[in-house]
């Protein structure tokens, strides 16, 4: 490993490590019961007891040496009183239904994502079977808990599906770049629509943080959307001299490998709206994972709410600084969840069940399919290679 990539490593590392701190500093670990006493809020810090999302709970605040235990009611407080569970409350009390409905609608989404791929991966005249593609989905969840970013896994997708191949190896491997950009795509759409509608007349401060994700949900797409058409037109193409100067850039051959593997898809329109229409059950799917997760933990998130977070937070996880997104997720998902009138707490908590679930629950899955494979042992030689 080169003194640049070990620096970019420890980088990264340090980074992570960061926002992990920074994250754990602002999480409320304890209960709090904040109320009113003479126009200023109070925050109690203790022990919650009963169930906070029916209103039947007792409180038990903190005690100092010598201080008598007592007990706070709701009706201790005519003035009216906040509960703010810590994370560790939050997690204890998650209702297994939802928790449950979340684990099946990520489990749906993997086959929406799966045969999604196999739409990509025959366009580029790769021919495989749907048993296959989804095998190579679940390996890559795997490897997203040990490479940066939410889309590791990816790389060993891409390079676990050419093994074998004589022909069109750049197309298999690039057909996974395609596949996560039209999944994103599809999100941030639906993230702009959702946007659109929610800002449509609004006024009260939540709008001011909505119009600030929607600058950047806005901006992102509408470049996306253009550079992508601009560098598929030949039209443009040839007007910018593009297979003139392509040969005479470092590792042009490579360079026009990628080339040719990307722009095949050009002739492939009805596959690609097909592959695109097929994102938007999955990534309903996913939104609607999340917001259940959100709501075993009693999170008071709506669905509206999750459907403008949610690809926000998902796209910008895909850095890759951290394994699956790690501390970014967090740090992001709790500072939503407070613009939206949730606690930092909340969307912490969230984030981290969410996550330990989809990735780590669904990717243990992966690993033992993987470990299964009658051909494990080839593909922990090609990923030495690859990677």
């Amino acid at each position: 490993m080169t003194s640049k990539k070990i620096a970019g490593l420890v980088l990264k590392l340090s980074l992570a490590i960061g926002l992990g701190f920074w994250v754990i500093q602002h999480v409320e670990t304890s209960d709090i019961l904040s109320h009113d006493i003479h126009g200023e809020a109070e925050d109690i810090h203790g022990q919650l007891i009963g169930e906070f999302a029916t209103g039947q709970w007792e409180f038990k605040p903190a005690r100092t040496p010598g201080q008598a235990e007592i007990l706070l009611q709701p009706n201790d407080f005519p003035q009216g009183v906040q509960i703010r569970p810590g994370f560790f409350t939050l997690l204890r009390h998650m209702d297994g239904n939802w928790f449950a409905l979340g684990v099946g609608l990520w489990a749906v989404l993997l086959f929406f994502a799966a045969y999604r791929w196999l739409i990509l991966l025959r366009a580029a005249g790769i021919q495989t079977q749907f048993s296959n593609s989804l095998r190579l989905c679940f390996i890559g969840y795997f490897f997203n808990n040990v490479m940066p970013g939410v889309t590791g896994g990816d790389l060993v997708r891409g390079a676990l599906v050419t093994r074998g191949l004589e022909r069109n190896r750049w197309r298999a491997a690039l057909s996974v770049i395609v596949d996560r950009l039209i999944g994103l795509l599809a999100l941030l759409t639906l993230a702009a629509l959702v946007l659109g509608f929610a800002l449509w007349g609004s006024q009260n401060q939540e709008a001011t943080h909505l119009a600030a994700i929607g600058k950047g949900v806005f901006l992102l797409l509408g470049t996306g959307v253009l550079l992508g058409a601009l560098y598929l037109s030949r039209r443009v193409r040839s007007a910018m001299g593009f297979e003139r100067w392509l040969p005479k850039l470092p590792g042009s051959t490579t360079l026009a490998k990628i080339h040719e593997a990307l722009t095949i898809y050009r002739s492939q329109p009805l596959n690609i709206l097909w592959a695109f229409l097929m994102s938007i059950p999955l990534q309903f799917c996913g939104v609607f994972s999340f917001w259940a997760i959100g709501q075993s933990v009693q999170s008071s998130l709506s669905p509206m709410d999750t459907f403008v977070i949610f690809p926000v937070v998902q796209t910008l996880s895909a850095v890759p600084i951290a394994p699956a997104g790690w501390g970014i997720g967090e740090s992001l998902y709790g500072t939503f969840f407070e613009w939206f009138g949730s606690s930092f707490t909340m969307g912490v908590a969230v984030s981290v069940l969410f996550r330990v679930t989809t990735q780590i629950g669904f990717g243990l899955v992966g690993g033992i399919v993987w470990m299964f494979s009658d051909r494990y042992k080839k593909h922990v030689h090609l990923i030495k290679e690859k990677i």
